[in-house]
């Protein structure tokens, strides 16, 4: 295999990562909210940096109904 083949391939498994973590970072934050209502409830003291970072979430909760209605679902089943 030449030097130039084996640059290509480089590149497209680099391109291919970043598609997997563009599509699997934000379903594992999504998910995350569930593990961190449950530490939210047992060490009340991590509440506001949680909050601080799943304030986004919250934000879509707020203004978007049916995903609001879908995330309260899913919390549901963490407390």
């Amino acid at each position: 295999m030449s030097e130039r083949d084996e640059k290509r391939g480089g590149a497209g498994c680099a391109i291919v990562g970043l598609v997997l973590a563009f599509v699997f970072l934000p379903v594992l934050y999504v998910l995350g909210l569930g593990p961190a209502v449950w530490l939210a409830n047992q060490y009340p003291a991590a509440r506001d940096v949680l909050g601080l970072v799943y304030s986004p979430l919250e934000f879509v909760h707020d203004n978007f109904e049916t995903v609001g209605v879908w995330l309260d679902r899913y919390v549901e089943l963490w407390e």
